[in-house]
């Protein structure tokens, strides 16, 4: 309920003062399922992980693929995007990839103060 609660008060407010107001909403459903290696990959070097590492990643997705059994007959498929479902590295990898896309979103001037509190800019809502 506090974030229904902070989004009626944010249209309250730049309904009052009259201010232009813009709420990004991102549904993470699936996320894993649909990240694209590339990006992944290009976070993980913006943000100095050493290129031996990101080799490593790279090979570990190059050769992608899942089997699947319907009726009884082997199936394999090449997967071309996504981090590997139930890898203790793939949160990592996802929060990465988030956090390189956060970083290159133009902040400046954007926030909105409610109350007495400092303005809160969409980065710091993370």
């Amino acid at each position: 309920m506090d974030h229904i609660h902070t989004i009626t008060r944010l249209i309250e407010v730049s309904r009052e003062y009259k201010m232009p107001l813009c709420l990004t909403f991102i549904d993470l459903k699936k996320a894993f399922d649909t990240v694209e290696t590339e990006a992944v990959l290009e976070a993980l070097g913006n943000q100095g992980v050493p290129t031996q590492y990101i080799r490593i990643f790279r090979e570990l997705y190059s050769n992608f693929t899942t089997r699947i059994s319907p009726f009884y007959d082997d199936i394999t498929i090449d997967v071309r995007r996504g981090v590997r479902q139930g890898d203790t590295v793939s949160p990592k990898l996802f929060t990465a990839t988030l956090e390189d896309v956060m970083r290159r979103l133009e902040w400046d001037n954007m926030g909105v103060r409610v109350g007495r509190r400092p303005a809160a800019t969409p980065s710091s809502l993370r």
